[in-house]
């Protein structure tokens, strides 16, 4: 097939399109700087919220569209109906209603306007928006993939890939064996690989499945704790390398005050995710698939030693850290 990514240059789009050339398909990537973000691909240059000329008179079997405007949407969705095959929309976990079931998925209640003041709601309503522009627009198949926390090479948080990172130092400094870990190490967490959701969304466009899925890893019940024993296999390191040190929500909420959320390691208060897991059921009987945490964690080490990266834009000061760890 010939799949246009929208907002091809972003850390999902990216891998999209890689999983679109695997998959042997033909990929077109539409961005503001009309730059291909992997090699093979064709770039077109457009303003989501302007000229869209690059797409007039095009054709594609198949959209892929991340933006979060919904008028953005509606837009590119009207242009786009009767010359894509399908369209589909990236949209985010936290569009389920704070108040609904503890594990929502696809026909539990959303999010409405005026019902909720948490820092999620503006986003989540955005999503919405969007999702019915696509809806509304678009006279294909139109699946809507609600994404959850995604990590892997290329994360531009860094906050998943401060770990791998972080583990590597322990192996080789023995001041730094001791290693901060948040929260309650049996609080299960859900995350993704960017590629195996880049894989499942191509291969379910090429299928034109429509719908919504529900894709947030891992697919199975993970305490935190075996995610990080997982990192520190995925880096080199035996269970014996590393002394893991736990502090306490409280502990970590005062502590942390001064540091952006954004900057901080992987680690959410419990009571800013108001959903215990989310159900992906139906994307994973659809077919997607997560690869195991130290195959990430691996590949994420290899591409910051590749970029010959020293700083990451998320983590702790190994002076902070320290101390940190004493004062708990």
């Amino acid at each position: 097939m010939h799949l246009l990514v929208l907002g091809g240059g972003g850390f999902l789009g990216r891998h999209v399109a890689a999983a679109g050339l695997a998959a042997g398909h033909d990929v077109t990537v539409l961005s503001r700087r009309g730059s291909a973000p992997v090699e093979g691909v064709e770039a077109l240059a457009g303003d989501r919220q302007g000229d869209l000329s690059a797409l007039d008179g095009r054709r594609f079997d198949a959209v892929l569209d991340t933006f979060s405007d919904p008028g953005a949407v509606a837009r590119t969705a009207a242009l786009l109906d009767g010359a894509a095959g399908a369209y589909g929309y990236v949209s985010g976990m936290s569009v389920y209603h704070p108040e609904g079931p503890a594990v929502p998925g696809a026909g539990d209640p959303v999010r409405r306007p005026g019902d909720s003041d948490d820092a999620l709601q503006e986003r989540s309503l955005e999503k919405l928006g969007a999702e019915a522009a696509v809806a509304g627009h678009f006279g294909g198949p139109a699946p809507v993939f609600r994404v959850g926390i995604m990590v892997g090479p290329h994360d531009p948080t860094d906050r998943f890939t401060w770990w791998p990172v972080r583990l590597a130092r322990a192996l080789v400094g023995e001041a730094d064996r001791e290693v901060l870990a948040p929260g309650d190490p049996g609080r299960v967490v859900q995350y993704s690989d960017a590629r195996d959701i880049a894989a499942f969304m191509v291969s379910a466009l090429d299928r034109r499945l429509d719908g919504v899925f529900d894709t947030v890893g891992p697919g199975r019940a993970q305490p935190l704790s075996a995610v990080l024993s997982e990192c520190l296999l995925g880096v080199g390191g035996r269970p014996e390398d590393v002394s893991w040190v736990w502090a306490g929500e409280q502990y970590l909420r005062e502590s942390l005050a001064d540091v952006e959320e954004e900057a901080r390691p992987l680690w959410f208060p419990e009571d800013q995710i108001p959903q215990d897991a989310i159900d992906s059921s139906s994307a994973i009987t659809a077919g997607l698939r997560f690869r195991p945490v130290a195959e990430t964690a691996r590949d994420v080490l290899a591409r910051v030693r590749e970029e010959g990266r020293t700083e990451l834009a998320a983590g702790l000061d190994p002076s902070f850290e320290r101390a940190l760890i004493a004062g708990r």
